[in-house]
């Protein structure tokens, strides 16, 4: 019984983050697509609270990377994780005077805000893939920054910085998959060829250079269906 016990627990945990999902579809009120903000504190790698000139605070995931996760259904990437958290809180400690710019979906189902946080002259999002503690996880149409971001992801690959240089560490979102068994996007996308393929296939696809779509109506041009890979020779 003891044995059953996590799943039960993560499968719980799941239930309610489904529920609380679908409680939290009202789009927050914003004062633009980009605005001025003081920083609240940061939550994790890649999540932060703000406050705006008005004195409203908004939870922002920041748009088209993604960290380590430090606690997913009761779950935690560890090491990583860790580093990437601590990373965002040297980089915007509380009271740290930043801006947001959204994209073309400024929030998402949770009613976090969906931003690039700007603190002086660099893009956070940008220096968090850099430093090799996120990978992009650019979603359709929030194709903003989008070059930029895999290009910075592609060259930590290459060098192997931070955790793309520990073969233990899964990207974050097949973490949240495998925890969940399935995934909410539906295809997924080459950013440099405009090819989009079923999610099953994302392995053709270079890690930097992926887009996903959750919506198959956001695949438009320069995005493409292609067709499926060959499973093999048919017999006869």
């Amino acid at each position: 019984m003891t044995g059953l016990l996590p799943g039960f627990r993560r499968f719980i945990g799941y239930v309610s983050l489904v529920s609380r999902r679908r409680r939290l579809r009202r789009a927050p009120d914003l004062p633009g697509a980009r605005f001025p903000a003081t920083v609240v504190r940061t939550v994790d790698g890649d999540t932060l609270h703000v406050r705006d000139e008005r004195g409203v605070t908004h939870a922002v995931r920041m748009l088209s990377i993604d960290t380590p996760e430090t606690h997913f259904l009761g779950a935690s990437q560890g090491y990583w994780a860790e580093r990437a958290a601590a990373r965002l809180s040297e980089l915007l400690p509380e009271g740290a005077d930043v801006e947001i710019q959204t994209d073309e979906q400024p929030c998402d189902a949770y009613g976090r805000v969906l931003g690039y946080v700007i603190s002086g002259d660099r893009l956070i999002n940008r220096v968090l893939l850099e430093e090799g503690l996120a990978m992009t996880y650019i979603v359709a149409p929030n194709l903003l920054h989008a070059q930029d971001l895999s290009e910075a992801a592609q060259r930590s690959f290459t060098a192997r910085r931070g955790m793309l240089g520990d073969p233990s560490v899964l990207l974050p979102y097949e973490f949240r998959w495998s925890l969940r068994g399935q995934s909410s996007a539906k295809l997924v996308g080459s950013l440099s060829r405009g090819e989009v393929l079923d999610l099953s296939e994302r392995e053709r696809i270079p890690c930097w250079d992926r887009v996903f779509f959750f919506d198959v109506r956001d695949v438009k041009d320069p995005f493409v269906r292609a067709e499926p890979a060959r499973r093999g020779r048919r017999d006869g």
